[in-house]
């Protein structure tokens, strides 16, 4: 596999797209999934808090009704009287528990039915009990006496209540079978002159737990209620009563009266809340997998429609990586037919997309090729001929040469210095025209072979013919090809003073055009060309001729300096330009760029 993505463009491109759509998808996923758990979780926390608060108000009334009714009690005339009547007649202690029974207590119970029994006891050993006769199953056992209780004789001074919920073993049901059953006792003393009698209450936790049973958090979360030393005083199931809770969860709740936690250890959302005036808390514990279920639901099906969507999305990928490769490697086969030679083969590209317009590319690069390599061939051609053409020269020169310095001896002898000038003169434009290692000259050099060729006109024309040559000092040195003004010059004579016997002026200057160009103007006071001429000759200038038309163009000056002006620097602005000036006259331009050592353009 390592090896297809390091040599495969296909795979590369599957591998890359498929990878950043997977992250795409796995943080997109993942930060849903997290803004799920959280918002699920202050959902909860606030929702568990609601109704916490409903059930902690109800447990609130329940317990002030208790606590207000046993106080009422405690500190009623008739329990005053019950207390200091134990002396008394039989009769008048009924009737004082009578009253009690008849003005506090049945009304409490038309409210609240729950309460188990009340048991008046006297210091003096005198005890009176009343049993709730609505709940026969939870009776207290009729030989209930309150000073065999362990904690009698522990009771908090007067003004002083205690309140505890425990597992009582005092009640019995209907058959007469003890019963193990959790209560709310409510105990205190109170003293009358040198007496003291105690007041004790128990309650049945039916109703706090009908109050928890309300509280639905969840299927499998518990709510119970737990005092200040972490017992359990009441819970949906009543084996939980009396046990204490984990050490880790009491931790929890000792921090804050209310707020709520999650519990790494057991997994479980706690909410808790106090009750007031009590010191209780109630609690509620929520499994974390039962609140996340919907998430973890949502979360499993996310994940199975990821890997599906990222299946669907590789294909996809690898069809249309397939369909941009596939004409990469058509291009690719073709790039390698062409490095075995093979240049007449073609991409087949379709599209209009940049790969096709890669192919069109290629295509035409190849068709350039072919004819770069034909031009090349025929250039080559040329070359060969140039130089069968420059061997021949050579023997040719070398005959003139002798046949110069023969004249010069001759001419010398007979002291006849123009004919010694003249052969001079010629002898120094042959060396310089045949002198073929050399392509490029100065400027300098150019002008002085013209000025040879214009004193063997001197000598033959006298002052018939007259030149000016002005130069800029600057363009001196510039590069320059050989023999590109002589033959301008020549056709100056040639077609102006040997066709009309008229004397002639011929002007030649040399000057920079800007910072990257050489011109050199060349002007006579001749009858010009016609404009049937000056246009042929524009035309043929303006004419792009390849190599082979070299051969035509060697015998025509204008036409071969210009080729030779172009196709040596390979620059547009080179070459020669015909113009008329104001006095309608023909003027030459030849243009070349401005270099001060040899250079051989490319």
């Amino acid at each position: 596999m390592y090896r297809k993505l390091r040599h495969s463009l296909q795979w590369k491109l599957v591998f890359m797209i498929t990878a950043i759509i997977t992250l795409v998808i796995s943080v997109i996923g993942t930060v849903n999934y997290s803004k799920s758990i959280n918002a699920i979780d202050s959902d909860v926390t606030r929702f568990s808090n609601q109704i916490l608060t409903q059930a902690n108000f109800n447990l609130s009334r329940y317990v002030e009704d208790n606590e207000h009714f046993f106080q009422t009690l405690g500190t009623s005339g008739e329990f005053r009287n019950w207390s200091t009547a134990l002396n008394a007649n039989a009769y008048h202690i009924y009737r004082s528990y009578k009253n009690m029974e008849s003005k506090y207590i049945g009304p409490f119970i038309a409210y609240h039915p729950e309460l188990l029994a009340i048991v008046f006891y006297s210091s003096n050993g005198y005890q009176s009990v009343y049993r709730n006769p609505d709940i026969p199953n939870y009776m207290l056992n009729t030989g209930y006496a309150m000073e065999k209780e362990p904690w009698f004789g522990q009771l908090p001074f007067e003004g002083e209540a205690t309140r505890s919920v425990k597992v009582n073993i005092s009640y019995v049901n209907s058959s007469g079978s003890p019963v193990q059953l959790p209560v709310l006792t409510y105990l205190q003393q109170f003293n009358y002159g040198n007496e003291s009698s105690y007041l004790q209450m128990d309650i049945s936790l039916i109703s706090t737990q009908a109050i928890l049973d309300a509280v639905k958090l969840g299927d499998t979360g518990s709510t119970f209620i737990v005092d200040e030393s972490g017992t359990i005083i009441t819970a949906h199931e009543q084996d939980q009563v009396g046990n204490r809770i984990d050490d880790n969860l009491q931790s929890v709740l000792s921090q804050n009266d209310s707020g709520s936690s999650y519990m790494k250890s057991t997994k479980q959302m706690i909410v808790y809340q106090i009750i007031p005036q009590t010191g209780w808390k109630i609690v509620s514990l929520i499994p974390y997998r039962e609140l996340a279920r919907s998430v973890f639901s949502i979360r499993n099906w996310t994940t199975v429609m990821t890997l599906v969507g990222i299946v669907i999305a590789s294909l996809l990928v690898y069809l249309v990586a397939t369909s941009i490769t596939g004409r990469l490697k058509e291009l690719r086969k073709t790039i390698g037919m062409t490095r075995l030679g093979r240049l007449d083969v073609r991409v087949n590209m379709k599209g209009s997309d940049e790969v096709a317009e890669l192919g069109a590319a290629y295509n035409h690069l190849l068709d350039r090729m072919e004819d770069s390599i034909h031009e090349l061939a025929e250039s080559r051609i040329v070359q060969q001929h140039a130089i069968l053409s420059a061997l021949q020269a050579q023997i040719n020169s070398h005959f003139l040469f002798n046949a110069m310095e023969s004249i010069n001896s001759m001419a010398n002898l007979a002291r006849h210095r123009g004919i010694m000038d003249t052969t001079v003169a010629l002898s120094n434009m042959l060396r310089y025209t045949s002198n073929y290692q050399q392509t490029l000259v100065t400027l300098e050099e150019e002008l002085k072979h013209v000025s040879d060729y214009l004193h063997i006109i001197r000598i033959l024309y006298r002052d018939d013919v007259q030149f000016d040559m002005e130069t800029e000092d600057e363009v001196k040195g510039a590069r320059s090809l050989k023999a590109i003004i002589q033959p301008f010059v020549e056709n100056c004579i040639k077609h102006g003073f040997e066709t009309t016997a008229e004397p002639m002026m011929i002007r030649i200057s040399a000057r920079r055009e800007g910072e990257a160009y050489v011109c050199i103007e060349i002007e006579d006071n001749g009858r010009g060309f016609t404009e049937e001429k000056l246009r042929e000759l524009q035309q043929a200038l303006a004419l792009d001729r390849q190599a082979q038309e070299f051969m035509q163009l060697s015998r025509i000056g204008v036409l071969n300096v210009h080729y030779r002006l172009r196709a040596f620097y390979k620059d547009s602005r080179s070459g020669v330009s015909l113009s008329v000036t104001g006095e309608g006259k023909t003027c030459i331009t030849l243009m070349f760029p401005y270099y001060t050592k040899d250079v051989y353009p490319l």
